[in-house]
C-alpha cells in the first residue's frame, strides 16, 4: 500500500493537528478551563482537525479496498491533490463522495489509470447527486423527449416548447423540476445533453398548420461515457432519496 502511505505522509491534517494541540493553543486551553463556552470555542478547531484525519483514513482504506494490492500504482498529483481537497467539503456517504473515491481508485490501478482523466475532480465538483444520477440512468438507455410548439401564420413564428412527454423517471431525483436546467449543465461540462431527432413534424387545423411536435433523445459524449466508466458507482439506486 505505498501508493496509501505516500499520500497520507502529504496530507497536511495530522501537522496542523499537532500545531494547534500544543505551545499557545494549550496555553489558551488552560487559561479558559473556567469558561466552558471559551474553551469551546477555543478547542473546537483540534476535534474537527481530528474527524477530519479519521474521515481521511477511512476514506484511504475505501479506495484500497477496491483495488488489488498487486495493481496499485501511486497516484498522480494532478488527481490526488484536488480529489483529497473536495473531499473535505462531502458528505461522507454521498453519491459525490463514491465519485471522487472510484477516480482516486482509477488513479491508483495501473490497468485503470487510462480512465482517470485529471479534470475529472473538478467536474465532480460541480455536480449535484440528481445530476451524478441522471448520468447513471443516461449511461443504460436512451430517454426520449416529446415537445410541441404552437405556429403563428400572422407573425410566422413560433411560440415556446411544451413537454408533452418524457421518458426519464424524474420522480427519483430529489429536485424534478430542475431536470431541464440538470441537462444544461450536464451539456456546458460536454458530459450528456438532449439531441433532436429527425425533423420537426407539423400539426394542422383547419387546413393551416398551427404547430410542430418536436422529438429528442438523451445521448452521452464520448468524455461523459469515459467519465462514468471512471467515476459513477454502478449501482446508484442506494443514494436515492
Amino acid at each position: 500500500m505505498g501508493w496509501l502511505e505516500d499520500i497520507g505522509k502529504s496530507l497536511p491534517v495530522e501537522k496542523i493537528y499537532d500545531d494547534l494541540a500544543s505551545g499557545a493553543v494549550r496555553e489558551v486551553g488552560d487559561l479558559a478551563k473556567n469558561t466552558v463556552k471559551a474553551a469551546r470555542c477555543v478547542l473546537a478547531p483540534i476535534d474537527y482537525l481530528a474527524t477530519q484525519q479519521d474521515r481521511f483514513q477511512r476514506y484511504l482504506q475505501r479506495v484500497n479496498d477496491k483495488v488489488p494490492e498487486e495493481q496499485q500504482v501511486n497516484a498522480h498529483p494532478q488527481i490526488a491533490g484536488p480529489v483529497m481537497d473536495n473531499l473535505k467539503y462531502v458528505e461522507e456517504e454521498s453519491v459525490i463522495t463514491e465519485m471522487f473515491l472510484n477516480l482516486l481508485a482509477r488513479a491508483i490501478d495501473q490497468e485503470r489509470v487510462n480512465e482517470a482523466h485529471p479534470a475529472f475532480a473538478n467536474i465532480i465538483s460541480q455536480l449535484s447527486p440528481d445530476e451524478a444520477k441522471m448520468l447513471y440512468y443516461f449511461e443504460r438507455k436512451e430517454y426520449v423527449l416529446k415537445q410541441s410548439s404552437a405556429f403563428y401564420p400572422s407573425s410566422n413564428t413560433f411560440g415556446p416548447r411544451n413537454t408533452t412527454s418524457n421518458d426519464f423517471p424524474v420522480e427519483r431525483l430529489m429536485y424534478p423540476q430542475n431536470y431541464f436546467m440538470y441537462l444544461d449543465h450536464l451539456h456546458s461540462l460536454n458530459l450528456a445533453g438532449m439531441w433532436q431527432r429527425g425533423n420537426q413534424q407539423p400539426t394542422h387545423a383547419g387546413g393551416q398548420q398551427n404547430g410542430v411536435v418536436i422529438t429528442s433523445a438523451t445521448q452521452l459524449t464520448p468524455f461523459g461515457e469515459l467519465f462514468i466508466k471512471a467515476c459513477i458507482p454502478e449501482d446508484i439506486e442506494i443514494y436515492e432519496k
